[in-house]
């Protein structure tokens, strides 16, 4: 049976299951793309809902690409729904992709901490992010790693500024630093240094840069 075969059978017992567990399995996404007449590769993702009564959880199957070079995608996302007695939201996301050239793992971490009267409106919001990638085409190579760790404080409903730290196994330290809105100025400036340090050489700055967003308030 070739792939194509393989396919369409995959795909009816989706739209079964669908049908006998709508809430389970959501509606499969599917493209397919050509250029000059000649196929260029596919996407498809089965997205399915895994939620309880006090968490949301999402999974999402996907193959794309070719069809001798398939990339497969796997997503998992976590997070707590809301509750009336306390403000304590929190996700969390894992993820893995893979083909015959990289195989690559990633995950994400968040929380909210609420203060003052109302701590739905005012809050500090964490997150850390990982991504770590190997070359599978090259055996023996080193893998690649970086993480980033991000604060992010919301006053009165409205986003104020954030703070993001970031490095790697290949160096690449980095910090962004972004102010929204200050003292009503439709503007958002975003501040980013990044540099890199590795046992070859010492600290040395590698990018620099700051951006100004003009916001409109009312439309």
């Amino acid at each position: 049976m070739g792939f194509g075969a393989r396919l369409s059978v995959a795909f009816v017992a989706v739209f079964t299951a669908g049908t006998a567990h709508a809430e389970l399995v959501q509606k499969p996404i599917t493209s397919v793309s050509a250029y000059d007449g000649r196929f260029t590769g596919y996407s498809a993702a089965l997205p399915l809902d895994l939620s309880t009564d006090t968490e949301k959880v999402a999974l999402t199957v996907k193959s794309s690409g070719m069809l001798d070079n398939p990339t497969y995608d796997f997503d998992l996302n976590l997070s707590k729904k809301p509750d009336a007695d306390r403000v304590d939201e929190r996700s969390m996301a894992l993820g893995a992709s893979w083909n015959q050239n990289e195989a690559r793992l990633r995950s994400s971490m968040s929380r909210m901490f609420g203060f003052g009267l109302l701590p739905r409106a005012n809050y500090v919001r964490v997150s850390m992010d990982m991504d770590a990638s190997q070359a599978i085409a090259v055996p023996g190579k080193i893998p690649v790693a970086r993480a980033n760790i991000r604060s992010s404080l919301t006053l009165d409903g409205r986003p104020v500024g954030s703070i993001a730290f970031g490095g790697g196994s290949q160096g690449e330290e980095g910090v962004d630093l972004s102010v929204m809105r200050p003292f009503e100025i439709p503007a958002e400036l975003t501040i980013s240094v990044r540099g890199v340090n590795n046992q070859r050489e010492a600290w040395r700055l590698q990018d620099a840069r700051a951006m100004v967003k003009l916001v409109k308030i009312g439309w």
